[in-house]
Parts: structure tokens; C-alpha cells; sequence
């Protein structure tokens, strides 16, 4: 992880929120991790240039997806969606299954919100 991360823990899994420069380009990027494993499940990479997501199931092959911000509009505002809509089936598509079992929408819902706020807040 770089210095400048935070980690929000929501039971089995923890996201965390860093924002990063890459080739030129940045914005905020939330990862979605085992809380046990440690293993990045998702990551969402909401850059100004080349917004997109990665799946990465653990011994498989890492996907990534552009976010297509003419279509979607604020991929920030996309990614918070994904994240409280439909989580569990991208956790699943990313081999995180048995994280999904534990989920508590309470919980989650908190946590979330605790994202969103670090997601949008300046750079430091």
C-alpha cells in the first residue's frame, strides 16, 4: 500500500482509499481486501484519464474494465454505487465468495459511507 492510505474495516473484508498519480494521470482509488487474506479482491482506479476496475480472484486471472465515463458520467459516483448495489456479485466474480456469506448490511452501509468521504476528499 502506498503511505497516504486509509483502511475502513467492514468485518471479513476492509477497503482502502488512497489517491494516486499513475502515467500522468490520477484520482482516487478504493481497494476491496480480505480482511484475513489480505488479498485484493477489486480495485476501483477512478482517475481522471482512463477511469476503470480490476477483478482479481485470487490464482486467477486479473481483469480490467474501463469505466465508461461518457456513458456513466462521475465514475466516483459509479463506484459508490457499485460498492453499495452490488458488491457481493463483484466480490463473488472476483473469488471472494465466502466474503460475501459474512457481509452485514449494517455494517457495510457505515463503512461505505466512511469511503465515500475519504474518496472525496482533497489530496493532502
Amino acid at each position: 500500500m502506498e503511505e497516504h492510505s486509509s483502511r475502513v474495516v467492514a468485518g471479513q473484508i476492509s477497503f482502502v482509499v488512497e489517491h494516486r498519480r499513475v502515467a500522468g494521470s490520477g484520482g482516487p482509488t478504493v481497494r476491496v481486501m480480505g480482511s484475513d487474506d489480505d488479498h485484493e479482491y477489486l480495485r476501483f482506479d477512478m482517475f481522471e484519464v482512463n477511469a476503470h476496475y480490476h477483478y482479481e480472484p485470487p490464482g486467477g486471472e486479473e481483469r480490467v474494465l474501463s469505466i465508461d465515463t461518457a456513458a456513466v458520467g462521475d465514475p466516483v459516483a459509479w463506484v459508490m454505487e457499485r460498492l453499495r448495489e452490488r458488491l457481493a456479485p463483484m466480490l463473488m466474480e472476483a473469488g471472494g465468495a465466502s466474503l460475501t456469506d459474512a457481509l452485514d448490511s449494517a455494517t457495510l452501509t457505515d463503512a461505505i459511507a466512511d469511503v465515500e468521504v475519504l474518496v472525496r476528499k482533497p489530496e493532502v
